[in-house]
């Protein structure tokens, strides 16, 4: 099993002590946080896209280009591109761009995002989102693998004869996933062949087995030839103990997602009810992957034997945290988590 190290890029202040440091300053922060990745033994790095928001990260691609820079194995992958906000066109150059400056190793997740009031911002109808998201997919895939694309579409002006350069390094293409968060949804990607990621935010621990099993079962009765993949991702802290993590968390947890409800929903975040498998950090089967690093890996033990997923995805730099307590996290997790992943999963394949 591969793991992951996601940032979505939120600039919150911190709740404890009410103070927000710069953009400058956050982005120092978010580049150190992505530049641990390899050192420490991740498998890939995941960057977050929003716009309008105290979510400041816009334009992921410019992150990873600078990663690819200074790294040589990671995986370098969206987490994800608002693909219904952008050309398909545009897109598929910044990723085949990517892919080639890495020597392969970019990676694309999409999804439709969580804001509803940035789709007025764009001019667009929330209404058609799925069909400007399936749209842009069947033409990412169209640029990537065909020469002399003709095509046309609802959403942009059509193409004649267009060849997309460069071309990607990774055959058939650089890889998609979609951000699925239902089981629905999870078969109509694996019906086109592609990987879904499932955040333990969307929905109680109960029905992440259904999602997946909806995925597997309807890609083999598509017939596939190349292998399904599902990425789970979590927001995980790490702490020397459990109760420390928990009371870490009772301060910076719960505002964020009140926060983050809120933009959803269009209430005030004060009015936000928190669902249970979110608030309760005690549940071993709650959102919050969260504990000592010996309960962080039986957590993500007990994940897996729930269903089957290829790449676990730590989130960890979100709510305000101060940057020394999201770096001892890390630092946690990389030395006491991550090395007895492999063992632990491998016994359970």
């Amino acid at each position: 099993m591969d793991v992951g190290l996601l940032t979505l890029g939120d600039h919150r202040a911190d709740p404890a002590t009410g103070l927000r440091n710069s953009q400058a300053e956050k982005h120092r922060e978010l580049l150190e946080y992505i530049d641990f990745a390899e050192p420490a033994g991740f498998d890939a790095v995941f960057v977050g896209e929003h716009h309008f928001s105290d979510f400041i990260v816009s334009a992921p691609h410019v992150f990873l280009s600078w990663l690819a820079g200074r790294t040589s194995t990671i995986r370098l992958g969206t987490g994800v591109s608002l693909l219904p906000h952008h050309d398909a066109v545009r897109l598929a150059e910044d990723f085949a761009t990517l892919d080639v400056i890495s020597a392969g190793r970019a990676e694309v997740w999409c999804g439709k995002g969580v804001e509803p009031s940035v789709y007025r911002q764009f001019g667009q109808d929330i209404g058609r989102v799925l069909e400007m998201q399936q749209e842009g997919l069947e033409l990412l895939r169209r640029l990537w693998t065909e020469r002399n694309v003709t095509w046309s579409g609802h959403f942009r002006p059509p193409l004649e004869q267009v060849t997309l350069e460069p071309r990607p390094v990774q055959q058939p293409h650089v890889p998609i996933h979609v951000a699925c968060s239902s089981p629905e949804s999870a078969a109509s990607t694996a019906r086109m062949g592609l990987g879904i990621t499932i955040s333990l935010l969307y929905f109680p621990r109960s029905v992440l087995p259904r999602v997946v099993d909806a995925y597997h079962e309807a890609w083999a009765d598509a017939g596939h030839e190349h292998a399904p993949s599902v990425t789970v991702n979590a927001h995980v802290h790490v702490a020397p103990t459990s109760q420390e993590a928990r009371d870490h968390l009772q301060i910076y947890q719960f505002p964020f997602q009140r926060w983050v409800f809120a933009k959803k929903s269009g209430v005030n975040p004060d009015e936000v009810v928190l669902p249970a498998h979110i608030v309760d950090l005690d549940d071993i089967d709650g959102a919050i992957v969260n504990g000592s690093p010996d309960e962080v890996l039986d957590r993500i033990e007990r994940l897996r034997e729930l269903c089957r997923f290829d790449r676990f995805t730590y989130q960890g730099d979100y709510g305000g945290q101060p940057w020394t307590r999201i770096k001892r996290s890390l630092d946690l997790f990389a030395t006491g988590v991550m090395p007895n992943i492999a063992g632990r999963m491998v016994t359970m394949s």
